[in-house]
């Protein structure tokens, strides 16, 4: 039996890798990441633009997030799935290419930067300045899958300059001129846009893979994957969010999925005309609730970012397990919920924190 086996996001799991690693501080504020969290630290009066502060994290929260994460682990071991775990960095330390310097970051959200389809791994071209070493503490587990006979590719490694960047995504009265002004010093290795996508930007649906794409960057990223899976696969398109698309849209078993936002129906490629696309509505909070979560570098529908377990199991955040069970009931789909009490400050629910390596089941197509 190969050790990697994974065609989709709701087939019967038997092996997972759940994230580790908790910052104290949050990485160095350089350009990719004001990009990558734009819309958040745009939208928070906690952050300066353009006084980059570096940030800390409150120790409270990391170690709740540290509980939540184990909680999570034991509730996966009690339903006989076996937990693999990554390496921790010992500490936050600068790392450098010849034309930028950040530093690491551990693999928390492990969705992010890699995907398994069928018996390969693929890690994406990182979108990230300080996530660019990041799968380097997967790595033990990557060779060992691939030891045992599972493929194991990467997308190409972004340059990263100033100007690999596309900004056509985000609009003028958003900032967006401060990002010109980062860009108006040319490099001499500058080649243009370049393939820069996440793993998470895709969910897999047997032979159809929906991915989101916003910028040139994605567009060109979906290109590369195409090109790579070939003509067994088709790589769909859509625009639903400016990067991940799953606290957007997942898909829970063929014919279900769940969408945060109602007009996201809409929005889909019309392979899914025939699917009944549930709505799931934000929950209400209190002014406390919200203040208590301090710096938010993810949307609140994060906490939407369910992991299925089975066709008709699913981890999710605690908050919502009525809904979901209301929502899904008719479905024979129920929901377990388990505490992710700071999933937006660490940008990451229950899927994020998920890369599932083994599932029963065998490439299908379920569209056509």
């Amino acid at each position: 039996m190969n050790t990697v086996n994974s065609h989709n996001e709701w087939d019967p799991l038997e092996e997972v890798i759940v994230g580790d690693g908790f910052p104290t501080s949050l990485p160095l504020l350089d350009l990719s990441f004001n990009l990558f969290f734009h819309d958040n630290l745009r939208n928070t009066q906690q952050y300066e633009f353009g006084n980059p502060p570096y940030y800390s994290i409150n120790k409270r929260h990391c170690e709740e997030h540290s509980e939540d994460l184990e909680k999570f682990c034991e509730l996966l071991k009690s339903l006989n799935i076996k937990v693999r775990r990554p390496k921790k960095p010992k500490r936050l330390e600068q790392i450098k290419t010849p034309l930028w310097s950040s530093n690491n970051h551990p693999a928390l959200n492990v969705r992010d930067m890699a995907m398994v389809v069928g018996d390969t791994i693929i890690e994406s071209s990182p979108t990230c300045r300080y996530r660019y070493f990041e799968n380097n503490f997967l790595h033990h587990l990557f060779l060992e899958y691939f030891k045992s006979g599972s493929k194991w590719i990467q997308s190409p490694k972004p340059l990263m300059t100033n100007n690999s960047f596309d900004l056509s995504y985000i609009d003028e009265d958003n900032g967006k001129q401060t990002y010109i002004d980062m860009q108006r010093k040319t490099h001499y290795m500058d080649c243009g846009y370049e393939i820069m996508f996440d793993a998470a930007n895709c969910v897999r649906m047997g032979k159809h893979i929906l991915m989101n794409v916003a910028n040139e960057n994605q567009r060109l990223g979906a290109q590369w994957l195409q090109n790579t899976l070939g003509n067994d696969y088709k790589v769909m398109s859509v625009g639903l969010t400016d990067s991940h698309i799953d606290s957007s849209f997942l898909p829970l078993k063929p014919g279900v999925a769940i969408v945060t936002k109602e007009y996201m129906k809409d929005e889909l490629p019309p392979e899914f005309k025939s699917w009944d696309i549930i709505y799931i509505p934000m929950r209400n909070r209190s002014e406390e609730d919200y203040k208590s979560q301090g710096i938010k570098l993810a949307s609140p529908r994060v906490e939407l970012n369910v992991f299925s377990i089975s066709p008709e199991l699913i981890v999710c955040h605690t908050e919502y397990e009525s809904i979901l069970n209301r929502k899904l009931k008719k479905h024979n789909i129920q929901a377990i919920g388990t505490p992710f009490r700071h999933c937006e400050i660490f940008s990451g629910g229950h899927h994020c924190t998920t890369l599932d390596v083994r599932r029963k089941g065998i490439l299908e197509n379920y569209f056509e």
